[in-house]
């Protein structure tokens, strides 16, 4: 069976996680007290609202807004994507019965970024009290994607997703073909979008705009103001060793290079595994402290 239609295969598994859960038998949403107490419970639901549409796994219509999830990638269900993202289609329908079971009622809880250029961005409960994005994470049908200032619940995420990888649920039953983690040596220009890159660091300098980290294949750029949170002693350790690197990533033709390359620019250290969990710590007991002042 080819890697193609070994993903085709997943949609079957996609469809079903949807079914393995309890079914909330209230119409309202649970209140927050009866979600579990870990980081990805709401640290209150500023909304209560009614899903007009599924558009696919993380991106809705609620109250006539453009709603999508924050915090992580959802592989896409769209036709004009070429390649089309593994899962997409599958990942949508098992969302649209999740919200489904839901009686189309979600808690919204909103991060630091609440909008951006019309499109709101949320952190979804069904109305059993789970997290949306960690029920995605946990089976395998996610990828963390944390964009700043939105933190809020980012090492939960970034547990639940480690938890799907172990047991190879999910995507992650194809590590070993390239998806969602891809070796930089075999990422070519068709792959463009969002990417988890392993590679080694053969290059760590800063330059005169930005700090450089180059794989053989692919380069990340971190400007000035980026680098505000990232600390240079770190990123100079780097050199000479095999990272993963999760960004959005461009294609960019070379003068003289038919082949171009891939690049990336990186905002925060979470997008490095090596750094990650260094970074969140500080995030969380930053935020403790806001919450302790207030």
């Amino acid at each position: 069976m080819s890697a193609r239609d070994q993903l085709k295969s997943l949609a079957f598994v996609a469809g079903l996680f949807a079914f393995g859960q309890a079914q909330a038998t209230p119409m309202q949403l649970a209140p927050a007290a009866a979600v579990p107490t870990d980081d990805c419970a709401p640290k209150q639901i500023d909304q209560q609202a009614k899903v007009s549409i599924v558009y696919d796994g993380s991106t809705f219509l609620i109250d006539n807004s453009y709603t999508r999830l924050t915090g992580v990638h959802v592989p896409a269900a769209s036709k004009q994507l070429e390649p089309p993202e593994p899962l997409g289609k599958a990942v949508a329908q098992a969302v649209g019965e999740l919200i489904k079971r839901s009686h189309g009622i979600v808690g919204i809880e909103y991060d630091q970024l609440k909008s951006d250029k019309g499109t709101v961005f949320t952190h979804l409960f069904l109305a059993d009290g789970r997290n949306l994005a960690k029920v995605l994470l946990e089976n395998g049908f996610a990828l963390v994607d944390t964009r700043l200032p939105n933190t809020a619940h980012a090492q939960c995420y970034r547990d639940a997703e480690s938890r799907a990888r172990a047991q190879k649920k999910g995507l992650w039953q194809y590590e070993d073909k390239g998806v969602p983690v891809i070796e930089a040596k075999q990422l070519t220009g068709d792959r463009a979008g969002f990417q988890i890159v392993r590679g080694r660091i053969v290059r760590a300098e800063q330059g005169e705009q930005y700090f450089i980290l180059n794989m053989d294949t692919v380069g990340f750029r971190i400007s000035k103001e980026a680098m505000k949170l990232f600390n240079e002693k770190d990123l100079f350790a780097l050199k000479g060793k095999v990272v993963e690197i999760r960004d959005n990533l461009t294609y960019k033709a070379l003068v003289g290079d038919s082949q171009g390359t891939m690049f990336g620019m990186l905002d925060h250290p979470g997008q490095i595994d090596l750094l990650a969990d260094k970074f969140y710590a500080e995030q969380v007991k930053k935020s403790a402290q806001l919450s302790a002042k207030k």
